[in-house]
């Protein structure tokens, strides 16, 4: 059996980043791993994903936490499970910590809801480990500086991001598989902190 990493962060914190510079150092280091991000990864989750972050007409929380589950019980059947269990290290970008967080915390639905479907997308799956990239909503904001419009999520007001943190740091303090990470530190001491 493989190991099944994710990166959780809230927006503009360089979680991706971060991954692209540890997939350099596993190919570099004959690591034999595979990618993905949430939601997205295969073709139904990529369409799933349009739909939730750039959808121009109002979702309601509800369908948008089945959205999220639905993509996420995609991936894991045909893409995380099949890959663990060909012993391959799955990182992904974001899984169900995400749901928990802005779907859950920070829009007021309860993690009882959002752990139920969650489980039921996943069929129990959790990861390995989970690396957090705490980071001050302002600060990932002044990070970001234009470089994208943003979507439907980003957009969203400073109080949700907060939200959204103070989500993150109930979770990390409650579960013994994260790994809480300084998102200001420098690109080469947040990839050392992750490979140690």
């Amino acid at each position: 059996m493989g190991k099944f990493i994710t990166f959780e962060g809230g927006e503009g914190c360089g979680k991706t980043t971060l991954i692209e510079n540890l997939k350099k150092y596993l190919a570099e280091n004959n690591v034999d791993f595979v990618s993905a991000r949430e939601p997205g990864g295969l073709k139904l989750c990529e369409e799933i994903r349009n739909i939730v972050k750039y959808s121009t007409e109002p979702i309601s929380l509800r369908a948008e936490l089945l959205l999220f589950s639905a993509s996420r019980a995609e991936l894991v059947k045909n893409f995380i499970i099949p890959n663990l269990n060909s012993g391959k290290v799955v990182i992904c970008d974001r899984f169900f910590d995400s749901t928990r967080v802005y779907q859950g915390y920070a829009n007021g639905l309860s993690d009882d809801d959002v752990m139920s479907i969650t489980n039921f997308a996943t069929g129990g799956l959790v990861p390995d480990i989970t690396f957090y990239l705490d980071l001050d909503p302002i600060v990932a904001f002044e990070r970001k500086g234009g470089r994208d419009a943003g979507d439907r999520i980003e957009e969203r007001s400073l109080e949700y991001h907060n939200m959204v943190r103070k989500g993150y740091k109930k979770i990390a303090s409650a579960e013994k598989r994260f790994v809480v990470l300084d998102a200001t530190r420098s690109r080469e001491q947040l990839l050392s902190d992750v490979v140690n």
